[in-house]
């Protein structure tokens, strides 16, 4: 069964738009069910998660000190510059919403193709080209935006790995990350200037079904 790349947006955007209003418990279930779906389709797929996840591993911490030691306000009762609880759950909610959020992008990447992400967000785009935006060139870009950074981080780690770069070697990352850039630059511009999108395939009563029961357990988290 292939899920409609369209559907697969519309449950990103309502998982972005209701996640910052999870707890703890639900961001831990819609995480199980994140990693249950990389389950499925293997080992690779939650090494990639995993990788992923391993490059925000800095702004992860930076939310830490944020919210323990910087933002927290001493409570009468408790020990002075030290969070309380409200400030503990405060920033591992907040490191959720970013973990969460990188995995379903990442996940959405490794199941669904730049051409056909274009081709979705150019569907759900389509009423502002009566306003005179070009939806589809604006879809390529952000599908190939998403391809893009992730790749892009992995060659220049095996470009340092094979120069022999290791650690606090700034300058030489610098380098590595500079000849792929260029490398990069010059295969666009020995791309095709304009893509075709793919067409999108028609949903059928199952992936209505599908879409449904994911946008109610999204919901259905909410604590209003």
């Amino acid at each position: 069964m292939r899920f409609p790349p369209v559907f697969r947006l519309i449950a990103l955007i309502a998982l972005g738009s209701v996640v910052f209003r999870y707890g703890l418990l639900d961001q831990f279930l819609v995480l199980a069910m994140l990693c249950g779906i990389a389950v499925r389709r293997g080992r690779e797929s939650l090494d990639l998660v995993w990788r992923a996840l391993r490059r925000i591993r800095w702004l992860l911490l930076s939310l830490a000190i944020i919210y323990l030691l910087v933002a927290p306000e001493p409570e009468v009762s408790g020990i002075a510059f030290l969070p309380a609880w409200s400030d503990i759950e405060l920033a591992l909610r907040r490191a959720g919403v970013l973990v969460l959020l990188v995995t379903a992008v990442e996940l959405m990447r490794q199941t669904t193709p730049a051409p056909e992400i274009a081709g979705g967000i150019a569907v759900l785009l389509g009423p502002l080209s009566v306003l005179g935006l070009d939806t589809g060139r604006l879809s390529r870009r952000i599908a190939l935006t998403l391809d893009a950074v992730p790749r892009t981080a992995e060659l220049v780690t095996d470009a340092a790995g094979k120069a022999g770069i290791r650690g606090r070697d700034f300058g030489g990352w610098a380098r590595a990350a500079a000849e792929l850039v260029s490398d990069i630059e010059d295969g666009a511009e020995r791309s095709p200037a304009h893509a075709e999108l793919p067409k999108q395939p028609t949903p059928d009563i199952t992936d209505w079904l599908i879409l449904g029961f994911v946008l109610l357990f999204l919901l259905g988290l909410l604590r209003f």
